[in-house]
């Protein structure tokens, strides 16, 4: 068997080459509005029962004034602050996700743990932007390299994540490259996430402990941690324990890295709809049946998805009684889009799950398994019966805000404005936008986080 590259070696100095004037303006544009997508998702989260026992647990074990809780008036310790940041910006599924390496959710950990940190050491916008890039960068190279995580039930958002965050974070530290192979070296012993835990709390969980593992790797690295140097390719590493011996191609791994960086091409999803992504297409389907047809839900006696055999098994829960199942479940989002005609934060409480006019339309949502349709669902067929007979059909096939029909800027503002409103003012809003925009003019990264705490 042929001796694999030295993937963790190239990571490394790929990390610590890498020069900020390297990043297209592309790619640099692409990432503010990440960020601010994030930022937006993340207040939006502040409201969630996930959020309140996270940052009571924060408030307890990380009692530290050197990092802030965005959303929030609170302080906790850097790995503490990110772990809260990063759980806040997964806690309603509304962020940014990868429609093609199954990379699964990525900003929301990488700017958590980058942020947190950066306020403790004063880091520059510029420094930012290039931590978060590189860290995107070499998550998706993982995943690229070899098959779904998730298919060994593994979610994929934090196993990866967490390497991300912790690029980032030794970016920001200006780690050397013995230190930022022990920083990789630490994270591949923190990562973890079970794929089955999504609908519960723990999803959002996952992606905050995959920032603070991130920082947390970082800082013991940056202090002399030692780890193994070649955690990615050895035998029994990384690659061999979580994708399965010999199933990576580590050529693949660190070819063309960053020519063009990923997030200027093929580039991340941003959601319109806070619900887990492979939702997406039914949501886009049934809401274009809504507005071609002006369908009244009062005429409506049957429904019927069809999805292929996988999907199924994840995706179609009988029944739906909280909000977070709801999330998960593609018959209640195609139920509360045929009924409601929208799908905001709100379609996804318990108290809407569990009015009787949902549980109505859930009755009459059939999900057909349709072997025909290859995994895991490229294209989802749903067709509405109106009592009169008569029978409404559409097909949707990429959904809104992948990549490849993505969603404008005014959209992207939009929506952040819409989040951000639960928690800061209107004109802190405008001001993080205009922050954001020009995050390569800031000096100090204090300046932005000072514009996500409460007025």
């Amino acid at each position: 068997m042929a001796t694999p590259p030295p993937v963790t070696d190239m990571f490394a100095r790929f990390v610590s080459d890498t020069d900020y004037s390297t990043i297209s303006e592309t790619t640099l544009a692409n990432a503010k509005m990440h960020i601010l997508d994030t930022f937006g998702v993340a207040l939006a989260g502040v409201a969630t029962d996930t959020a309140a026992i996270a940052l009571a647990y924060c408030q307890r074990t990380g009692r530290s004034d050197e990092a802030s809780i965005w959303g929030t008036s609170v302080k906790s310790s850097a790995p503490m602050a990110a772990f809260a940041n990063g759980l806040l910006g997964h806690a309603i599924d509304f962020d940014d996700w990868d429609a093609y390496i199954h990379a699964g959710h990525p900003t929301c950990m990488v700017v958590g743990a980058a942020l947190s940190l950066g306020e403790v050491i004063g880091s520059t916008g510029k420094d930012l932007l290039k931590a978060y890039v590189l860290g995107i960068e070499v998550l998706t190279k993982i995943s690229a390299a070899g098959p779904n995580l998730q298919d060994r039930g593994f979610h994929s958002t934090p196993v990866l994540g967490s390497f991300g965050a912790a690029v980032a974070c030794a970016s920001l530290l200006r780690l050397d490259l013995g230190k930022i192979k022990a920083a990789l070296g630490v994270t591949a012993s923190a990562v973890g996430g079970i794929h089955r835990q999504q609908g519960s709390m723990v999803k959002p969980f996952h992606a905050g402990n995959a920032a603070r593992s991130g920082v947390e790797a970082a800082l013991l690295a940056e202090k002399g941690f030692t780890a193994d140097p070649a955690i990615f390719e050895a035998p029994r590493g990384f690659c061999d324990t979580f994708f399965g011996k010999g199933a990576c191609d580590y050529e693949k791994m660190i070819a063309d890295i960053g020519k063009p960086f990923f997030l200027e091409s093929p580039g991340l999803g941003l959601k319109m709809h806070p619900c887990s992504a492979p939702q997406f297409l039914a949501a886009d389907a049934a809401l274009h049946l809504k507005r071609e047809h002006k369908i009244d839900f009062a005429e409506v006696a049957k429904i019927e998805v069809r999805i292929p055999p996988e999907r199924y098994q994840r995706h179609y829960h009988a029944e739906v009684k909280t909000g977070l199942r709801g999330k998960f479940a593609v018959n209640y989002v195609v139920a509360l889009a045929l009924l409601d005609g929208k799908l905001e934060i709100t379609t996804f409480t318990d108290e809407k799950a569990n009015q009787p006019q949902v549980q109505d339309a859930l009755s009459k949502v059939n999900v057909i398994v349709d072997e025909s349709i290859p995994e895991p669902g490229p294209y989802c067929p749903v067709s509405v019966e109106l009592k009169n007979g008569t029978r409404h059909s559409y097909t949707a096939r990429i959904a809104k805000g992948d990549p490849r029909n993505p969603i404008s800027e005014s959209e992207v503002l939009d929506k952040f404005r819409g989040n951000a409103r639960t928690v800061i003012s209107e004109k802190q809003s405008e001001e993080l936008i205009n922050a954001v925009r020009n995050l390569e003019a800031i000096e100090n990264v204090n300046s932005l986080v000072s514009l996500l705490r409460p007025a």
